[in-house]
């Protein structure tokens, strides 16, 4: 009798344990993949606030083994892995206007391939429906800081004005130039961050 009080205390000593360790583990995971996450984009600015939101983990459009696409197919690209939809917010605390533009940069650590042959594509939601909100373009980094605040080395895809508060979905797509000629063997890969930065009165 005694040895099977010993089995079973045993035996529940051990579930126990494995439980504590199963569940340290999740809390583990939990605040790691909380500390990971990157915040969404909040810009404070004279009495309103631009925000931009993003469904994914990551402000980021990463393309891998990128193959030569012209611009009439690129603007159609419909794969969820090929494009990136995001959200402007804009709260108009005390400001009666305010302005924001979308930037674009190349991570140069995860991004092979030169600036005349990256082709950004940007389009904005209206009445349910996304419509060109910058014809495609080849990526041209700005040479320094400019009046609302994109940075050097940053791309600005585009400028919008608001005078109250609104919330406005865009789409952008990447692929690279009918232009260049691939050697072979080549694999191009490109990473950009989707960024914003405003200004009001």
């Amino acid at each position: 009798m005694e040895e099977k009080e010993k089995i079973t205390k045993t035996g529940l000593i051990i579930i126990g344990t494995i439980s504590v360790i199963v569940l340290a583990i999740i809390i583990i995971a939990v605040v790691v993949n909380i500390n990971t996450k990157p915040d969404v984009i909040n810009e404070k600015k004279d009495g309103a606030e631009i925000t931009l939101n993003y469904g994914g983990d990551n402000s980021k459009l990463a393309l891998t083994d990128m193959k030569i696409t012209k611009n009439e197919d690129g603007i159609k690209i419909d794969a969820a892995d090929q494009k990136f939809d995001f959200t402007i917010n804009t709260e108009m605390l005390e400001a009666s206007s305010a302005e924001y533009e979308i930037t674009v940069t190349k991570d140069k650590k995860k991004c092979n391939v030169a600036d005349d042959y990256l082709i950004l594509y940007l389009e904005k939601e209206s009445d349910g429906t996304f419509n060109k909100a910058m014809a495609p373009k080849a990526f041209k980094p700005l040479s320094s800081k400019d009046k609302i605040g994109a940075k050097s080395g940053s791309m600005v895809l585009y400028k919008e004005s608001v005078n109250s508060s609104k919330s406005i979905n865009y789409r952008l797509r990447m692929w690279l130039s009918d232009k260049y000629v691939v050697k072979e063997g080549e694999k191009l890969d490109c990473t950009v961050t989707v960024g914003v930065v405003g200004d009001a009165k």
